[in-house]
Order: structure tokens, then C-alpha cells, then sequence
């Protein structure tokens, strides 16, 4: 296998290719959404140069085999490979690969880590026993995935006023505003405009409310070979809370990308419920129902 760093538009959309390949050939369990790689990469490493923080590794036919990103800031990383490599021993020196990399540039960037994690699917008891050989435990429950099948949609309106958009450059102030009242307030318009010209960037969608702000978003990507979509994330602005324009939202992106790509079944991860129920129950009121949970398996370092 050949190393190689990201180096362009061109590295991640080879990688998403090979996910969405590696996933209609074992399945889902353990894999991520060609939605994540992008999301987690520009935006969950936003600040970060996506060389330092993508691997990947082509096989003898030049083939993408395996890809890593690597978030020394979160104490993790993640790592896809594929099937014909899984719980191989090359698929250990790849995590061994991973866990040194992801130190070596928590040093570089001064970044204080007292372990290293990555997530481990409830449904494939070899790979848990995999991640415990290696030193890994059960760290928590980091997520639940959920999925919907799209036979059916609540019936959902927005209030009277309130209309759908999709999202576009010239609009990052207002997004940046919408998700910092929704999440953790740290864009400004130029920062999240960066990451919305990003070569991951799909549909934003959102809610305009009749003041012109945004009331509600959502990302949202499609893997057309599984005909699959994954939200990821969705917001509601702190003033719109409780009116179910996020649930309306929701609603109107499955039966539009249902029409417009064919899709199957649609993926949205949260928080367990105990520490998000509110999230939970938007989920499930929109159909979702749950598919695994997602541990977070840790080890501590030196």
C-alpha cells in the first residue's frame, strides 16, 4: 500500500467514491456516510490544513484502499477501510499508523492529548474485539444512528410566513448566524463562508423566517450508488424553538431528494437521548428510527 496525503477536490471526492463502493459491498455497520468524510474534514477541522489532516492509501491497481482523518484536537481519529482489508493485519498497522500520526501532530500543533479514541459500531462484535486487542475500551456512548425508509412523512407545515431556501454563498451571514444560535457560537461570515465554498459542500438548506433571518438548517449530502442521504448537522435557531419548523424542514428535504435523486433511506445521527432528548424526539417525530448505537473506544497515551 502507498501512502499519500490530501492534496486536492480531487482526493476526497476518490475517497467518497471508494465509502460509498465499500458500503454497498458490506453494508453500513461500521462505516461512515460519504456525507462525513467532507463535513468532518472541513468543518470539524475548520483552522486545520486538510493535508495534514487526510491520509490515504492506494493499493497495487492504484486503487483507494483505505483513508484516515485524523483530529488530534478531538483526542481521535477516524479510519474507513476496505472490505477485503478488514481486521486484516494491514488493517492493524493502519490504526497503529493512525494513532502516531495523530500524535505527531498534536505535538506539532501543541495540543495536549491524554488519550486516543475512535468509534466502534454496536452491531460487529469482531471489530469491538479488534479495537480491544489493540488496548482500546468503552469509553461512552458517543451517538446513536438512526435511519428512515421514506415510505411515509408526517404531515408537517411550517408557519404562516416562513419559506424553504437553499442556502448560497452570498447568504454566509445569515448561515453563520443561524448555526451559532443553533450550536456552539464560533463563525463569522467569512469563516463559515470558507466552509461552505469547500469542494464537500452539497444543499444547505434553510428556513427563511419573515424577517429574512434563518430560522432553521440543514446540511445534507447523497450517496446516489446506495441511494442514500445523510443530515448532518440540523439546526434551529434559539428564537424559533418549539414550532416545528426543523420537523417541517426535515420533511420537505426527504420527499425532495426523494423525487430529485430516487433516494432510499436517509441516515441523522445525535447525541444518546438521555443527553439530547430533545434532538431524539425531533428524530423520531420526523420517522427516524434507531439503527446502532456508536461507541467511543479509548486508550490513554503517554
Amino acid at each position: 500500500m502507498k501512502a499519500c496525503p490530501y492534496q486536492g477536490p480531487e482526493d476526497l471526492y476518490r475517497a467518497q467514491a471508494a465509502l460509498m463502493a465499500w458500503a454497498r459491498e458490506r453494508g453500513h455497520c461500521n462505516y461512515l456516510h460519504k456525507g462525513d468524510i467532507g463535513h468532518r474534514l472541513f468543518n470539524g477541522c475548520f483552522g486545520y490544513d486538510p493535508a495534514d489532516m487526510m491520509r490515504y492509501w492506494r493499493d497495487e491497481a492504484s486503487e483507494i484502499c483505505a483513508f484516515a482523518i485524523l483530529y488530534p484536537h478531538w483526542e481521535a481519529f477516524d479510519l474507513q477501510v476496505a472490505p477485503a482489508l478488514w481486521l486484516s493485519a494491514d488493517h492493524a498497522r493502519l490504526v497503529r499508523f493512525c494513532e502516531s500520526e495523530t500524535l505527531r501532530l498534536a505535538e506539532r500543533f501543541g495540543i495536549s492529548m491524554n488519550k486516543i479514541a475512535f468509534d466502534v459500531f454496536d452491531c460487529d462484535p469482531a471489530y469491538i474485539a479488534f479495537a480491544e486487542e489493540r488496548g482500546y475500551t468503552h469509553a461512552k456512548h458517543g451517538f446513536s444512528l438512526t435511519r428512515h425508509d421514506l415510505s411515509s412523512f408526517p404531515a408537517a407545515e411550517l408557519p404562516p410566513g416562513f419559506r424553504f431556501q437553499q442556502a448560497t454563498a452570498e447568504e454566509a451571514e445569515r448561515l453563520a448566524d443561524v448555526h451559532n444560535h443553533s450550536f456552539t457560537s464560533k463563525w463569522n461570515a467569512e469563516s463559515y463562508g470558507k466552509v461552505f465554498r469547500s469542494p464537500h459542500m452539497e444543499y444547505e438548506i434553510v428556513v427563511e423566517a419573515p424577517d429574512g433571518c434563518f430560522a432553521a438548517f440543514t446540511n445534507v449530502w447523497i450517496d446516489d450508488l446506495n441511494r442514500s442521504l445523510l443530515f448532518e448537522p440540523v439546526g434551529a435557531h434559539s428564537d424559533f424553538r418549539r414550532r416545528g419548523i426543523a420537523k417541517a424542514m426535515m420533511a420537505h428535504v426527504l420527499k425532495r431528494m426523494q423525487a430529485e435523486h430516487g433516494i432510499k433511506r436517509a441516515y441523522v445521527c445525535h447525541a444518546p437521548a438521555k443527553e439530547n432528548p430533545a434532538a431524539a424526539a425531533l428524530y423520531a417525530s420526523v420517522g427516524f428510527e434507531q439503527l446502532h448505537d456508536i461507541y467511543e473506544y479509548a486508550k490513554p497515551v503517554a
